[in-house]
């Protein structure tokens, strides 16, 4: 019976799947790895830990769709890696927005969306990815992310644009002072995971008006940069992964219905399609 080893890779976490056949035999959440900013030590160092984790089971393929991966560079190097440190002659690694759209969609052609700590899209032709509206990052886009909400509600705090009731309860909730908040965006190594992490008060206090219109907006806003973009949009399905879509469902169909589109699906991640994906070609 072949093993098949499936990882959904992000900067935060890293999510394992072992396939037996169809069968789920093991799966476990390791620490995050971004592959276009590891150096080799740390991405070795990892995958180290997966094997150990993995104990003495053989394992035949592996599929990596990861954070960072969508420079063939960047691929050749985890590739590489992965067949060295996990003991296996075949693994395919591709970007984490082709192995959202397969969980996604299988074999059916649509918009993909991530939406977690960054955001991505892509139109996805059943089998790859055809075209891809460049993300750009928490700094020049990310819009409707984790980190691009995080700075949002920052930057209304500190210029005095939130209501003074809901400033003070994002003040004292976190203990942060400008110069915090300063440090940590300026000076730290991951300013975009700092300010994902500050969505959980919005999520708390979405009750309060002011504070819906702000994710309203701002999931809004990547529907028009994103999500329009692609010839045929509104016709065809499109649907999200990830926390952030996850977290604020209703919002996020709110926000593209105001648009005109219907989102079919939303998952928190996307092991439980990808696995669906990989035991129906091993079926095949």
């Amino acid at each position: 019976m072949k093993n098949l080893l499936i990882a959904d890779a992000g900067s935060s976490k890293v999510k394992w799947t072992l396939l037996s056949g169809s069968d789920v035999a093991m799966t476990f959440v390791a620490d995050g790895l971004n592959a276009l900013l590891a150096e080799q030590e740390e991405v070795d160092g990892k995958l180290t830990d997966v094997r150990q984790r993995l104990g003495d089971r053989t394992i035949d393929e592996v599929y990596y769709y990861g954070s960072g991966c969508a420079i063939p560079r960047v691929c050749r190097k985890m590739d590489e890696a992965l067949q060295r440190t996990l003991e296996v002659e075949k693994s395919h690694v591709s970007s984490d927005l082709l192995g959202a759209a397969r969980a996604l969609f299988g074999r059916r052609r649509g918009i993909a969306c991530i939406l977690g700590t960054g955001s991505n899209s892509c139109l996805y032709d059943g089998e790859q990815i055809e075209r891809n509206v460049p993300s750009l990052g928490y700094i020049l886009g990310d819009e409707g992310s984790g980190a691009a909400l995080g700075k949002r509600l920052v930057a209304e705090a500190f210029k005095g644009q939130l209501p003074a009731n809901v400033r003070e309860k994002f003040l004292d909730t976190y203990q942060l002072t400008l110069n915090d908040i300063l440090d940590k965006v300026y000076r730290s190594p991951a300013p975009n995971k700092f300010l994902a992490s500050l969505v959980p008060f919005l999520s708390d206090n979405l009750w309060n008006p002011y504070v819906y219109s702000l994710v309203f907006e701002e999931l809004g806003s990547f529907i028009r940069k994103n999500v329009a973009m692609y010839d045929g949009a509104h016709f065809l399905p499109v649907s999200f992964t990830g926390s952030i879509a996850h977290v604020f469902e209703k919002v996020l169909r709110e926000a593209a219905a105001a648009q005109g589109y219907k989102v079919t699906e939303i998952t928190a991640d996307p092991m439980e399609g990808l696995i669906k994906y990989h035991s129906d070609e091993t079926a095949d």
